[in-house]
């Protein structure tokens, strides 16, 4: 039987993405994820349901796992202040996956893990800038960064990788993010309630960019503990509007009360993966943006 590499999250928007990639690319995979959230599109047929916190060291060897990419998460940031429970759900599934790692045969685990754990800070966000996290949910994936650390004392030769994404969007993106969000109020001709004044800036990076990138830094015998996943650019809530309304010009736009502890900025450096790892955004924002909304008006 050959080696596999485990994904988690695998029915998720870049976990299926990620899975499609790799099986192009002949390389084998196991597919797991619990279905708690219901998938843009249908899941393979592949995808094997269950929680990451029933995955122990016997699951990893029967299935001759060598390699881990973690992305299951519940990733909703303001929600996350009303129900904790999430959030420390995710600190149980890396504490689980790690401890099975102990036991079992696998050589590397990357860990997704967001920019939401910097927090708000004027400087261009590298790997190591601080942590400043300003809600539960951020909380919870810098626990996971120390867990991470914890555990390559304990198994010296496991070797951990934080990939940091900033705002990844793309088709089948779930309409809670930003851009499928406004993109599938527009195509309905529904209102657009924009939280806070909508300059808050954010680094969007194309779903295949993305993709491109994790599946250079896998293959790769380079090793780093964090890798920022992120474009070249940040754009405002407004603006996206603009681009948005070249295609929908009687778009209708309402502004209500900011989330809690919003940040107006992250700046992503992404200096690393280009200098390691080639990385080159393909994906402008506007082109990105038509992708998606040509998705919708399938």
């Amino acid at each position: 039987m050959k080696k596999k590499i485990l994904v988690t999250g695998a029915a998720g928007f870049i976990g299926r993405q990620l899975c499609d990639f790799l099986e192009k690319k002949k390389i084998p995979t196991i597919q797991v994820d619990d279905l708690s959230v219901k998938p843009v599109i249908k899941p393979s047929r592949k995808i094997i349901k269950m929680k990451v916190q029933d995955i122990n060291s016997n699951f990893l060897k029967k299935n001759k796992i060598y390699k881990i990419i973690h992305l299951a998460a519940k990733k909703s940031v303001d929600e996350s202040f009303y129900n904790l429970k999430n959030s420390i759900e995710n600190y149980e599934m890396n504490l689980n996956l790690l401890s099975a790692t102990v036991n079992s045969n696998v050589k590397h685990i990357y860990i997704a893990s967001t920019c939401e754990i910097f927090g708000f800070q004027k400087k261009k966000l590298d790997e190591f800038s601080d942590y400043k996290p300003h809600s539960p949910y951020a909380v919870t994936k810098v626990a996971n960064e120390y867990l991470s650390e914890i555990f390559t004392m304990r198994k010296k030769s496991l070797k951990i990788t934080s990939l940091i994404f900033f705002n990844t969007y793309g088709p089948t993106e779930n309409i809670d993010a930003v851009i499928p969000k406004f993109v599938y109020l527009a195509s309905k001709n529904r209102t657009i309630f924009i939280e806070g004044n909508g300059r808050q800036k954010r680094n969007f990076n194309y779903i295949s960019d993305a993709i491109s990138l994790i599946y250079k830094i896998i293959i790769s015998k380079k090793y780093f503990k964090k890798i920022n996943i992120g474009g070249d650019k940040e754009t405002s809530v407004i603006d996206i509007l603009e681009i948005i309304k070249n295609y929908f010009p009687n778009l209708r736009v309402k502004f209500k009360k900011g989330r809690i502890n919003e940040i107006q900025n992250f700046k992503c450096n992404n200096s690393l993966s280009r200098k390691h790892f080639k990385f080159d955004t393909k994906i402008n924002l506007k082109n990105g943006i038509k992708k998606v909304i040509e998705f919708y008006n399938k």
